[in-house]
């Protein structure tokens, strides 16, 4: 039996019909965008209620409902009130998973929709000399990425983030516990760098030794005969080269896919897979098969990635790496 899922975004209320009926259009926005079922609610001020969406949903067979506080703090409504009201329907409905979700007060980009939102208005400068303009983002970033990561993970995240301006981007991120050991040491010792396609070999500034896989010779030709991609089929025209290598995919899941299935197959292991593919179709599927291949790897959740993020990440191991060695007792001044 198929599970039934809904999710409620569930607002104060107002007593201003405008403001009800702005409510509403921007769930019908969220409905369409998702195209899932999104239903509004009210806490006060405003039907339906919380509990009679909840009944009705219940009645229509859903048995998970996810709720959205739409709330810009955790005030007594978050932390008391709709805590307790759930509380009640849970009882009620003992069949019925309720989740909650967290309010607007812990979106990390609200800060920048604020500074966006009245930039104009507050004497703030046009022109900022580059450097002052890279310090000030990633400091801010840095900050709104928490205490999720180490330090070098995090900075790592911050590059991510900064290329691609997407803190969910860079909250996704997962590490293998020796992963940033691998790329320091695979960078510093001069590994060779194999990559998906060309804007993540231009990507990749600090990197020399840097293969591309579409750009191998025959990998066209190899991918119409074995109707696969230009990127699956140069990764296997490497194949020698991936062993013990830095793999490095921003663009292609088939990339990916054909890197795990070299190492499944043939034992070609490489020192670091960095897989961050972007896109809808096996994007996620062949960044959740890395994560739990054994292998050591830097990639992340879900269907956002890209070039950007790659060269981001390898970019970052270079500064860390290069950070490191500047550091290192007996480096001469």
């Amino acid at each position: 039996m198929q599970i039934k899922q809904s999710i409620i975004i569930l607002a104060h209320g107002s007593r201003n019909t405008q403001a009800i009926n702005s409510f509403l259009h921007m769930v019908e926005v969220v409905k369409a965008r998702l195209r899932d079922h999104v239903v509004p609610a009210f806490f006060s001020l405003g039907k339906p209620d919380l509990p009679s969406v909840v009944s009705e949903l219940v009645n229509a067979g859903f048995s998970e409902i996810t709720i959205f506080p739409y709330f810009l703090f955790d005030g007594n409504h978050i932390r008391k009130d709709i805590p307790a009201i759930i509380s009640e329907l849970e009882k009620k409905y003992p069949h019925v998973k309720f989740s909650v979700l967290k309010s607007l007060e812990h979106e990390p980009l609200m800060p920048e929709i604020i500074v966006e939102n009245i930039w104009q208005h507050a004497a703030a400068q046009k022109y900022v000399p580059g450097p002052d303009i890279e310090i000030s983002s990633l400091d801010f970033i840095r900050n709104m990425l928490g205490k999720k990561f180490s330090s070098d993970q995090k900075e790592i995240a911050a590059r991510v983030v900064h290329s691609t301006a997407d803190f969910s981007l860079g909250h996704s991120l997962r590490f293998h516990e020796h992963a940033i050991e691998a790329g320091l040491a695979g960078l510093h010792s001069g590994k060779q760098v194999i990559c998906d396609v060309t804007m993540v070999k231009n990507a990749l500034t600090g990197c020399t030794n840097v293969f591309c896989a579409i750009e191998q010779p025959g990998a066209g030709q190899k991918a119409v005969d074995e109707k696969t991609t230009r990127s699956a089929a140069g990764m296997e025209l490497m194949a020698e080269r991936i062993e013990d290598s830095i793999v490095v995919v921003g663009n292609a899941p088939t990339g990916l896919w054909k890197v795990l299935d070299l190492a499944e197959e043939q034992g070609i292991a490489p020192a670091l897979i960095v897989g961050v593919p972007v896109g809808f179709v096996g994007a996620a599927q062949s960044k959740q098969a890395l994560m739990s291949s054994g292998l050591v790897y830097i990639s992340n959740h879900g269907p956002k990635g890209g070039s950007p993020a790659a060269g981001a990440i390898i970019n970052a191991l270079l500064r860390i790496s290069d950070t490191k060695h500047q550091q290192s007792p007996g480096k001469a001044s």
